[in-house]
C-alpha cells in the first residue's frame, strides 16, 4: 500500500516554477515570485510576500506579474520551471 500512495502522490503533485523578471537591460533580471502548477490551475506567492495569485495557469501568472510591473521598468516575466525540465507549456507534465 505505501507504494501506492507514493506513486499516487507523485502523479498528482504540481511543477514548481519561478517567475522571473527581465528589465531593460537583460541582465537585469530578478525572481519575483515562485509558483506551483496544477492541472486546474497555478498558484504564486512574491517574493516580498506582499502578493498571492491564483490563476488560470503558469502562463496567466507570467503575464499578470508583466503588466502589474511594467511601471517599474520590466520589460517581460518568464515562467523558469525548477523541476529540470525543459518545457514551455505552462502546464505541461513530464513523465
Amino acid at each position: 500500500m505505501n507504494r501506492a500512495m507514493h506513486e499516487l502522490a507523485i502523479g498528482a503533485a504540481p511543477r514548481l516554477f519561478a517567475i522571473v523578471e527581465q528589465y531593460d537591460d537583460p541582465k537585469e533580471i530578478r525572481v519575483a515570485g515562485y509558483g506551483l502548477a496544477y492541472e486546474d490551475r497555478a498558484e504564486v506567492n512574491s517574493v516580498e510576500g506582499d502578493f498571492r495569485l491564483t490563476s488560470d495557469s503558469s502562463d496567466h501568472a507570467r503575464t499578470v506579474f508583466e503588466i502589474s510591473s511594467k511601471s517599474a521598468g520590466v520589460r517581460r516575466a518568464h515562467v523558469i520551471w525548477l523541476d529540470g525540465t525543459r518545457s514551455t507549456q505552462p502546464n505541461h507534465r513530464q513523465p
